[in-house]
């Protein structure tokens, strides 16, 4: 079949409209699960410091009736500390590009707002998790908080070592008995997605179907383990930058993030008309006992 002579198509049409719909997508995730379940307290110096003490372990107690008393010697608290560290995010638009029609969005400077603070949030989560040491910095060098990569030493199982171990439902396990022989109480675990997928392949996990909507459930969001139920929680950083890890841990409020300054926007000077906006906080990790928690490492990621 042939068109029509001196049809008219819109293979010849000037000045036709765009078909750009009035949407922006964006798939990147925003995980921020650690910073948002732990505690929150507040920094005085850029050098954060606090206490910590412990009980005396369980001994045997029986005393001889009218017994002389003398004290105790009391083990005073400890100090520990971590370094406040400084993260921002900025950005500069043209007093054109704002004014100017755009698809999506109406205002470039709010569009972007939105986009920094959920990148600056990703990137307090990759510190608390993943910094391996503190770092007092200087006139030319950052400083650096210590994250969870860092502080926990207490409970660590990597089994072969190398990232050569599988996961195993016993590996996985001795991992939560160490963190509850030393006192903790493991209820989250933090991993990414092949770690989690073995946790769900685990031999004593029950697939079933729910036979009124007729889904297959292949997954275990809590594990029943020999120690209590734990929350087995999908990180998106821990599958891109420590996909080899799982954290362990117990009580939330053992981790405090202290904010020296919290987030703040600021419109910066410029020679230029544009606008030049930055958004900047400080902060730091307190391991309030870092033995409650634990990691298992190493682990094979293929």
């Amino acid at each position: 079949m042939t068109i029509g002579t001196n049809a008219y198509t819109t293979y010849d049409t000037v000045g036709m409209r765009e078909d750009l719909i009035d949407m922006i997508g964006n798939i990147d995730p925003v995980s921020t699960w650690f910073q948002s379940n732990i505690g929150n307290t507040k920094a005085s110096q850029r050098y954060h410091e606090w206490l910590l003490d412990s009980l005396a372990a369980p001994a045997a107690n029986a005393q001889i009736e009218g017994d002389t008393l003398a004290g105790t010697a009391i083990v005073p608290p400890v100090r520990s500390a971590n370094y406040c560290q400084i993260l921002n995010k900025k950005f500069q638009i043209t007093e054109t590009e704002e004014i100017t029609e755009k698809a999506g969005r109406s205002s470039e400077v709010a569009y972007q707002k939105v986009n920094k603070l959920k990148e600056l949030a990703n990137d307090i989560e990759y510190a608390l998790i993943l910094n391996t040491s503190a770092v007092s910095g200087g006139t030319g060098t950052a400083r650096q908080l210590k994250g969870l990569t860092g502080w926990i030493t207490s409970n660590n199982v990597t089994g072969t070592g190398t990232e050569s171990q599988p996961l195993t439902e016993t590996l996985f396990n001795d991992g939560l008995q160490k963190v509850w022989n030393e006192g903790g109480k493991p209820s989250n675990c933090i991993m990414g997605a092949f770690q989690k997928r073995k946790i769900d392949a685990f031999t004593s996990n029950t697939k079933n179907v729910n036979a009124d909507e007729n889904k297959l459930i292949n997954h275990v969001a809590i594990y029943e383990s020999p120690f209590g139920e734990v929350a087995l929680r999908i990180h998106h950083i821990m599958q891109s930058d420590a996909p080899s890890k799982i954290f362990i841990l117990g009580d939330m409020q053992l981790w405090k993030k202290a904010y020296l300054r919290k987030l703040k926007w600021k419109e910066l000077p410029h020679a230029s008309f544009s606008q030049f906006w930055a958004v900047e906080a400080e902060l730091t990790l307190e391991s309030r006992a870092e033995a409650g928690s634990g990691v298992i490492a190493e682990l094979t990621t293929s």
